[in-house]
């Protein structure tokens, strides 16, 4: 019997074996799966768009504005791209080389095409960014009022390691505020926001409400908004904010809220801020541990004063046992302590004191604050409680 080599060699193996022959993975079967794959993550996102941090659900006309223009470049964009690349994939599929066929036929290109591929990104893209610019431009200040008469509130936000702190130069009637954590507005009122760093770089974002805009050290950014009752259900209304620029270990647990109020809420606020509060006798007990203890780094007896504020700033460069810390003067009228981590009760306030590197690693307070050694508290018992009582009585 003979033996014909390449007779051999076109039988494959598999087949003389009995084994399934599988099918080359054809190109329109990757299309397919890449298509799917898309429309998958397009549900998920979509999915996704409602939440508390959703830029998708905006609250205000800047955040609406922001995602108008954002929408616009995505969809634009998503367009151009699936059009350019079926066109690729398409040509490749139709001219793909094909056993036995020589080299393809050479031609000059299309030149009304070569002009349309040319012109019409020009034209999108020119397009998109002077709109792009004009955007940005209106966003640039809060839009002057019809009657002419200022209205905005203005307040400076500073990022520290690792809580936002907030200072009302005019609250409202000239009064100043000095806050932290939680931010109070007025419904329909246009807010500017001055974005000071004492030590790193930071970045305030409010997503339901503005888009992030950076907290530089020795530079002051700004970025305005409006919470507007027209886009709110009720009042008042809480937006979550966060740090969007990592700024060191406990970047992550760097959050914040904007409360937004009815006019007369927000003005009993103000007026009710800094007025001495009632203490009881074990409140009396904590002002005292408090006061030995604390006063170093925290307010709680107002607004900080300007040499206060730059007195703590220059000593925590310079490496000292002191650091900038949230001004407690309210701190009973807050829903959050630790940055937006716990809920205000006792309980919380207790485990932020007896372990704040459990909740917040990396935190100042454990490594300066005197009653800590080794990250370890050593007020007794009773003195926690005292002090506790009194912090409850902030209001």
């Amino acid at each position: 019997m003979g033996f014909n080599p390449q007779g051999f060699a076109r039988r494959p193996a598999n087949i003389a074996s009995g084994e399934d022959v599988k099918k080359p993975n054809r190109p329109g079967m990757r299309l397919i799966q890449f298509l799917a794959f898309s429309v998958v993550l397009l549900l998920l996102g979509v999915a996704c768009s409602q939440g508390d941090r959703s830029t998708w659900n905006p609250a205000g006309p800047v955040a609406e504005k922001q995602l108008l223009l954002f929408n616009v470049l995505v969809w634009i964009m998503a367009v151009t791209f699936v059009g350019v690349e079926g066109v690729l994939i398409y040509a490749a599929i139709k001219f793909r080389a094909r056993p036995g066929q020589g080299r393809p036929k050479q031609i000059h290109g299309n030149l009304p095409l070569e002009i349309a591929w040319t012109v019409i990104p020009t034209i999108l893209i020119m397009g998109l960014g002077i709109w792009s610019v004009v955007v940005l431009w209106e966003l640039n200040e809060p839009p002057v009022s019809a009657d002419g008469v200022d209205n905005v509130l203005e307040v400076t936000a500073t990022g520290h390691q690792w809580w936002f702190e907030f200072e009302y130069a005019d609250a409202g009637g000239g009064k100043t505020i000095t806050t932290a954590n939680e931010l109070r507005v007025p419904v329909d009122t246009p807010v500017r926001v001055l974005l000071e760093s004492d030590d790193v770089i930071h970045s305030l974002w409010i997503p339901r409400l503005a888009g992030k805009v950076d907290m530089i050290p020795t530079h002051t950014n700004r970025l305005w908004f409006q919470a507007d009752s027209n886009m709110i259900e009720t009042l008042p209304a809480t937006f979550l904010g966060q740090c969007a620029e990592f700024c060191g270990l406990s970047h992550a647990l760097m959050k914040f809220e904007v409360t937004v109020m009815e006019q007369d809420d927000y003005d009993a606020w103000v007026e009710s801020y800094g007025q001495p509060p009632e203490f009881s006798a074990k409140a009396k007990e904590g002002q005292k541990v408090f006061n030995a203890n604390c006063t170093s780094c925290h307010t709680s007896t107002g607004p900080d004063a300007p040499a206060l504020v730059d007195g703590r700033v220059a000593g925590f460069l310079a490496g000292g046992a002191i650091a900038p810390a949230p001004n407690l003067t309210d701190l009973a009228t807050r829903q959050k302590i630790a940055a937006g981590l716990l809920d205000l009760n006792e309980d919380n306030l207790q485990s932020w004191l007896r372990n704040p590197n459990g909740i917040k690693p990396g935190n100042y307070m454990s490594a300066k604050a005197p009653f800590y050694k080794d990250g370890e508290i050593t007020l007794s018992d009773d003195q926690i409680s005292n002090v506790i009582e009194y912090l409850i009585s902030l209001k």
